[in-house]
């Protein structure tokens, strides 16, 4: 503005050439200059005014400003000065406890890191709900032991087969779960023989093993000589005048052709059972329900507080005495009949799963590996058992020491990797069948040590079309662990 007025003015005090100018002109335009003069100084002093005025709002909001970076700089420098000291004083600290601690206190800090990883990988509760069931699998087992206390004094006078105290199987007593399910606590009744008779086992003489067609035959012995000892009278030597009432029960009631049969004795059972139950201090708050499931029994007992437990009862005779029982467990053959007892594995599993968890240190990583393994299955062609027939083979050859959390995704990818090699070559063996690797705490007859060992994926061999599938399966069942791991689903 003020460079616009001085041009203005510089023009009009140039005289054109050739022009005349009088007094009175001349007068006007001095008074014109001075005005100017005049309006130029105002404006210049306007604008010096409000030049100082913005200056010294500046400098009233600069200490502040100062001040505020001065602090922060402090504060920064400080907070600096102090990381540096924990650091040095951290890093003596350290050095002095490792100088002076053992090497015990390293390895346990070692395992406390092996556990701080496994939990930060994965939901225990929901992938492996393991110590939830534990305690009501021991509960379930000591009532049905209370309730075969029952049922031996109700048939002490007479001459039915006598239940021996339960033996708890499958997966509640291995330590696992399958997934999404609420546990069924199988519990395995042995049945001997009552006074006057015997049990002759008639294997399969197939040669196949487990021997899937055996029978138990009920044959009478004399007890001459015994009879007072025993309280009865011989069935052999004496005359059914003299015998009177005493009958042999077994043989007239349970037995078809003097074999003893799976369905009669289920059903006698469920008899037998519900009035020893009338006889448990349980039954005055709890109810129990049995049901019939032609070879078998379920119990659906209900507690106080309404919670349901699902009990199922197979019976089974000892083979010699060893792990190994004919049960009345059913089979995979559409049709069954009811005076076969095939040979059952289920004491030997348990008694393996018992083995291990011993021996373990961390005494519920291999029954992790078994519920996340089963997690994964669900839904695909491959059973339950071969599975855990993979799991049990590794157990074996890789040490226990390797079977910890930190190892988890090693031993994993090991079941799925030994589980593909199996398909590859359409073998798996039998695990207490020729398996030099069995523990010795496990009793097998003999023929189970000596034989060759069994192929549990022969129908691969014998089914192209199924050898594919299960190729791609394995596929499946690795991607949906990486799932599994990482969404939790």
């Amino acid at each position: 503005m003020a460079l616009a007025f001085f041009f203005t003015l510089l023009a009009q005090r140039v005289a054109f050439v050739g022009d005349v100018l009088d007094a009175e002109t001349l007068e006007r335009m001095r008074q014109r200059e001075v005005f100017l003069r005049e309006q130029m100084i105002k404006m210049l002093l306007q604008i010096e005014e409000k030049n100082m005025k913005e200056r010294w709002m500046l400098f009233g909001v600069l200490p502040y400003w100062k001040i505020w970076n001065v602090l922060c700089l402090f504060i920064l420098l400080f907070w600096f000065m102090w990381k540096m000291h924990k650091e040095f004083v951290g890093d003596e600290d350290r050095g002095d406890e490792e100088s002076s601690s053992s090497e015990e206190e390293q390895q346990q800090e070692l395992e406390e890191v092996e556990e701080e990883i496994e939990q930060s990988l994965f939901l225990p509760d929901t992938l492996w709900p393991v110590q939830h069931h534990q305690g009501n699998s021991k509960h379930m087992l000591l009532l049905l032991s209370d309730l075969i206390n029952f049922c031996q004094y109700l048939i002490t006078d007479t001459f039915y087969p006598v239940p021996e105290s339960p033996i708890g199987v499958g997966s509640a007593y291995e330590g696992w779960c399958p997934p999404g399910k609420e546990p069924i606590f199988c519990l395995l009744v042995p049945l001997s023989a009552p006074r006057g008779h015997v049990f002759h086992l008639d294997l399969d003489t197939t040669g196949e093993l487990p021997a899937r067609n055996s029978r138990i035959r009920v044959d009478l012995e004399c007890t001459c000589g015994r009879e007072q000892q025993m309280g009865m009278r011989c069935f052999l030597h004496t005359s059914k005048e003299e015998l009177g009432d005493q009958h042999p029960n077994l043989l007239q009631d349970l037995c078809t052709d003097s074999y003893l049969d799976a369905e009669k004795t289920a059903r006698w059972f469920q008899v037998l059972i519900k009035n020893a139950w009338k006889c448990m201090p349980q039954s005055a708050t709890w109810s129990m329900n049995v049901v019939l499931c032609r070879r078998s029994c379920r119990l659906h007992l209900t507690d106080i507080f309404n919670r349901i437990f699902f009990i199922k009862v197979v019976f089974g005779v000892q083979q010699e005495n060893t792990d190994i029982f004919l049960s009345s467990q059913e089979t995979e053959a559409p049709i069954t009949p009811s005076t076969t007892w095939p040979q059952s594995c289920s004491v030997a599993e348990a008694k393996f799963w018992q083995h291990i968890t011993n021996h373990d240190e961390d005494d519920s990583f291999h029954l992790r590996c078994m519920q996340v393994c089963g997690q994964i299955l669900t839904g695909h062609t491959f059973s339950i058992y071969e599975l855990k027939t993979v799991l049990m083979h590794l157990l074996t050859a890789i040490p226990l020491e390797s079977w910890h959390g930190s190892y988890f995704l090693l031993r994993v990818d090991d079941i799925l990797c030994y589980l593909r090699c199996c398909v590859e070559e359409k073998h798996l063996n039998h695990f207490f069948i020729g398996n030099e690797d069995v523990p010795a705490e496990i009793i097998l007859p003999q023929e189970f040590r000596v034989s060759q060992p069994l192929n549990l994926f022969q129908y691969l061999v014998q089914d192209p079309g199924r050898h594919e599938q299960a190729l791609q399966e394995v596929d499946e069942l690795q991607d949906r662990l990486t799932s599994l791991l990482i969404y939790g689903k």
